[in-house]
């Protein structure tokens, strides 16, 4: 008996020297020496490589559709605690490779390696240690040192549902987006607004710019580049359709990088957006109030028509009017398509019909039925042959029935 006792024990002798000799090493770790460790979100693992060719493996569970960070603390980028030139590759459980070479994750403790689980799964962050600073080319496996690693998450998709908020948020990553879903109900038209480094309250540092699209295809904004400065002049758009407005937010590197560079920088700031009727029903004789936001933006308004009757549309705006008003704003008049009209056209142009506060555009209705009134601005003084829907500015519009004032 004694002597079967000691053969086991010289043949665990025995093992534990091979595998000593093949550059690996038994070592206690969260789940009872099975050789991977179990990452906490959020919170840092110390770690240690003592040896040459030594790895070690952490896994973490994910779950579709949610974005993930891994932020590594060592000799390149930490808190000058750790003396491992460390890298890692990433693997995901469905077979996704998400970092094939420890060159390419290396230096993330203040700018995470960020990636996108497309299925629930486990990934396994193999790490690893070069030789010294100099050697992320090759040499790995070699090296020794410590080293800590965590990671976090947040969804892929945030819904802003609560209108006129502000939704405070920042990049943290190179190759980071974040979305944003808004409901949204045909026949509205929405404003998205935007606080960044380039046009917001000097409190946010991210040069961020917006895709969008709806949910039914069509595209709003095909280019971070074409809406990157919207705190004052919001991006807008009117819904043919009910559904989802879907918002991909980037940061480029720097202030004149618009052209390129999205989805490399980092940065805070903040998003939010409103909504008006795109037809609004106006009573007789009753001044309306209202303002063109942003470029591209027109109002549009309902009167009921009786045919013969005699109609007169005031504006009291910058051009003409009480002094209170900032927009240079004209109008086009025409028949619904319900309304049947045999000629439903009546102003066609803008400039035709501007400073009408004291003198109002008259029209009598060839037909019964609806007439839209669209009000846009112009971009100054003198644009009235040019430039319609590119201005902004406040404005008051009503209209009369019979003889005018």
């Amino acid at each position: 008996m004694k002597k079967r006792r000691f053969g086991k024990a010289l043949g665990f002798f025995a093992v534990v020297f091979g595998l000593t000799l093949a550059g690996c090493t038994m070592e206690s770790d969260n789940n009872g020496g099975s050789g991977t460790t179990k990452l906490v979100e959020g919170e840092w693992k110390d770690g240690k490589i003592s040896k040459e060719g030594q790895l070690k493996k952490y896994t973490f569970e994910v779950k579709e559709w949610t974005r993930y960070f891994i932020y590594m603390n060592n000799a390149w980028s930490g808190n000058d605690t750790k003396t491992g030139y460390t890298g890692i590759k990433i693997s995901h459980s469905d077979g996704t490779t998400i970092s094939s070479s420890y060159s390419n994750v290396i230096s993330c403790y203040t700018k995470p390696v960020t990636f996108l689980s497309a299925s629930s799964g486990t990934v396994t962050i193999t790490m690893a240690s070069c030789e010294g600073y100099t050697n992320i080319s090759s040499n790995w496996e070699k090296g020794t040192g410590t080293y800590a690693i965590k990671y976090t998450s947040r969804q892929e998709y945030t819904t802003l549902s609560n209108v006129d908020e502000w939704h405070n948020d920042n990049i943290i990553a190179n190759g980071q987006t974040n979305r944003y879903y808004i409901p949204v109900d045909a026949g509205k038209r929405y404003f998205i607004y935007m606080n960044n480094a380039w046009d917001g309250d000097n409190t946010k540092n991210g040069y961020t710019g917006i895709r969008a699209t709806h949910s039914d295809g069509t595209v709003i904004s095909s280019n971070y580049g074409d809406v990157f400065s919207r705190y004052t002049k919001p991006l807008t758009f009117v819904s043919a359709n009910s559904g989802t407005v879907t918002m991909i937010m980037a940061s480029c590197e720097g202030y004149t990088n618009i052209s390129s560079n999205w989805e490399k920088g980092t940065g805070t700031y903040a998003i939010k957006y409103t909504s008006r009727p795109e037809y609004i029903t106006l009573s007789e004789n009753e001044w309306h109030e209202d303002d063109i936001l942003t470029n591209g933006q027109t109002n549009k308004y309902y009167i009921n028509v009786s045919a013969g009757t005699k109609y007169n549309i005031y504006l009291n705006d910058a051009w003409n009017g009480d002094g209170t008003k900032k927009g240079f704003v004209g109008l086009t008049i025409k028949y619904t398509q319900e309304s049947n009209a045999s000629n439903p056209t009546i102003c066609s142009s803008y400039g035709n019909a501007i400073k009408l506060y004291d003198k109002p555009y008259t029209f009598t209705a060839s037909s019964t039925g609806k007439v839209i009134i669209t009000v846009a601005s112009c971009v100054g003084y003198s644009d009235i042959s040019g430039n319609w829907e590119q201005g902004t500015g406040t404005y008051a519009i009503r209209y009369t029935i019979g003889e005018s004032e």
